[in-house]
């Protein structure tokens, strides 16, 4: 799939104490709740049978750029693995520094949580004063938590809500936390964070509202 994507200035921020980095990120959808539900379920199918297929489309151009403040380190992704009867993923991982260094096969794994509930709307409400801690009643939350990452993380969770404003339009927030290891707690400066990683979730976060907004104007 060929996914054109035109930047659009999302609510986006990142703060950073007891050495982690808190960024959420939301935006608002052009298509009603049902529309956000299935691009879901969508991602969720993908990630539990075939992972790869993400960087079709949810993934989609956040690989590797052509620009070196964008590429300050990089993951090859060699086995994805999902057991679904125990929410449980495993990924093995070759980390790249270009020009410095590579770390070989260094496994990540975590519980992937995905609850529904009931959909309530919430007409007033704006991505761009939404944070995780007003997040009202959403549709649907998928909780991801990283259990174990050898050399790369000391901490990680993130977190996925869709939010129904009305009956043709929704919130996306997302937010993400993530303490690294000891060589990228020091390497991972916050430019080097903002240009690699949160530029990363910012075009993720774009790719979903893309595509929801497509599916329901070709409805």
């Amino acid at each position: 799939m060929c996914i054109k994507v035109l930047f659009i200035l999302l609510a986006i921020r990142t703060l950073y104490y007891d050495k982690t980095y808190h960024t959420e990120c939301a935006v608002d959808v052009n298509a009603p709740a049902e529309i956000s539900d299935s691009i879901l379920s969508r991602f969720i199918y993908d990630f539990q049978n075939s992972p790869d297929a993400l960087f079709d489309w949810a993934f989609y151009g956040t690989g590797a750029q052509e620009d070196d403040q964008k590429n300050s380190f990089l993951l090859e992704y060699k086995v994805t693995e999902y057991f679904p009867e125990r929410n449980y993923g495993r990924i093995v991982t070759d980390i790249v520094v270009p020009g410095l260094t590579r770390f070989k096969n260094i496994t990540i794994e975590g519980t992937v949580i995905d609850k529904c509930y009931p959909i309530h709307y919430n007409p007033k409400l704006r991505s761009d004063n939404l944070t995780i801690a007003t997040i009202p009643n959403s549709m649907r939350h998928m909780d991801i938590k990283v259990n174990y990452s050898g050399k790369l993380l000391d901490k990680g969770y993130g977190n996925l809500y869709i939010i129904p404003v009305d009956k043709t339009h929704s919130i996306y927030m997302m937010d993400i936390n993530l303490k690294y290891g000891w060589f990228f707690n020091i390497f991972v400066t916050k430019r080097v964070y903002a240009n690699s990683v949160e530029w990363r979730v910012n075009r993720y976060m774009q790719n979903l509202k893309q595509i929801a907004e497509k599916m329901y104007n070709d409805k």
